[in-house]
């Protein structure tokens, strides 16, 4: 269960007993008509055109308003209706603040121009780009020793932010301060990891959940806040132990996309903090196992529904897209085609044909990934 589907399950509140604006103006009048009854001794006739209505109405309508801020200020004190600035406040009283965003990282090579008989140190904050003012700086000192022709070091994006994700094996290949004998430096995974400033689905998650890092033994949650807080580009996570005193975790990041080791890593690292491991833990992070699966299906449109089936065509593909997106949200979740069907259906299909996905049934530290590209076929029109 995803944390706005958890949310969702609480009940509703209003701090306005779910007043509508009829109810206002009901009130409203019922209340001039009795205070014009007590001070004068006559009823009060207002016709629905009467100046006295109208303006009755006009207050009412300001009355509303102000009802929906003091409802809105109630509502800001609870997790499940806050955003931005109230829901900061409301993680201040759980020591929970909003994450400033997260630089990307990956993992760089240099290799020497020919091999030396002493130790080459490569210093900390030495610059790669690919040429695009985009620059990675490495996080600690590498030394390569004698006789050896490379060596690797972690990097860190110089910039906060989703502008360093994404740049592939050897794309970072310009060295921007230069080193002597360094022949080649190059990275050889994927960046990713950086995110913008944290969203407030996430810090409300983290709120939900920060009560249970207080605990020194070792829940699942506090896990899962610990790895969360980690890097705000991190959007799910799966906390097991099949063997005692082994805590495995996997985690995706945004859209679904698989960490590289480098993350891995580093997020391995991270949780080795004595505040964070109960000291008879031993943490293992690693890859959600995948699951793959293709989509191929075949779908009809209605008769009736033939002067629309261009855009109900185009609706079916978003449709896919949407599935295929949900599918890679959430370790854990089964494939589910019934899944898909209705999101075609939705979308202005008669019916849908559906060849693959099966349903498969698959276990919490998994997640399904498309294997091939989706096959959507238009199978015409149909009598209703």
């Amino acid at each position: 269960m995803s944390f706005k589907q958890l949310l969702s399950d609480y009940p509703d509140v209003s701090f306005i007993d779910n007043l509508t604006m009829e109810d206002v103006q009901e009130f409203y009048i019922n209340a001039m008509k009795e205070k014009y009854r007590e001070l004068t001794g006559t009823e009060l006739v207002m016709e629905q055109a009467d100046p006295l209505r109208l303006i009755a109405y006009a207050d009412c309508l300001l009355l509303y308003q102000i009802l929906q801020y003091a409802d809105r200020a109630g509502k800001m004190s609870l997790l499940k209706y806050s955003y931005g600035d109230y829901l900061e406040n409301i993680g201040a009283l759980k020591g929970v603040s909003r994450m400033e965003g997260a630089s990307a990282m990956t993992r760089m090579r240099f290799t020497l121009s020919m091999r030396r008989n002493n130790v080459t140190i490569i210093p900390a904050g030495t610059r790669v780009t690919s040429g695009d003012r985009t620059y990675f700086e490495t996080s600690d000192i590498l030394e390569i020793p004698a006789g050896q022709l490379s060596g690797e070091v972690n990097a860190v994006c110089k910039e906060k932010g989703i502008v360093g994700n994404g740049y592939k094996a050897g794309e970072l290949n310009i060295l921007v301060d230069p080193i002597p004998y360094i022949g080649k430096a190059e990275n050889i995974a994927l960046t990713e990891g950086g995110a913008d400033i944290e969203a407030d689905e996430n810090l409300a998650e983290r709120i939900y959940l920060a009560p249970s890092s207080w605990s020194t033994a070792g829940p699942d949650d506090a896990y899962k806040y610990w790895v969360m807080t980690f890097d705000p580009a991190i959007t799910d996570v799966c906390v097991d132990s099949e063997t005692p005193g082994v805590v495995n975790i996997c985690f995706i990041l945004q859209d679904g996309q698989i960490p590289e080791v480098t993350m891995i890593d580093e997020l391995e690292s991270y949780l080795q903090n004595e505040k964070v491991r109960p000291l008879t833990d031993k943490v293992v992070v690693g890859l959600p196992d995948i699951k793959e699966y293709e989509v191929d299906i075949t779908y009809y449109v209605n008769k009736s529904d033939r002067m629309k089936a261009a855009a109900i065509q185009e609706q079916v593909q978003e449709a896919v897209r949407e599935y295929i997106a949900w599918q890679k949200e959430r370790i854990g979740r089964d494939i589910n085609p019934d899944q898909l069907r209705k999101r075609i259906i939705s979308a202005g299909a008669k019916r849908v044909e559906i060849r693959s996905p099966d349903f498969v049934r698959i276990s919490r530290n998994s997640i399904a990934l498309l294997v091939a590209e989706e096959k959507v076929l238009y199978g015409g029109v149909e009598d209703d």
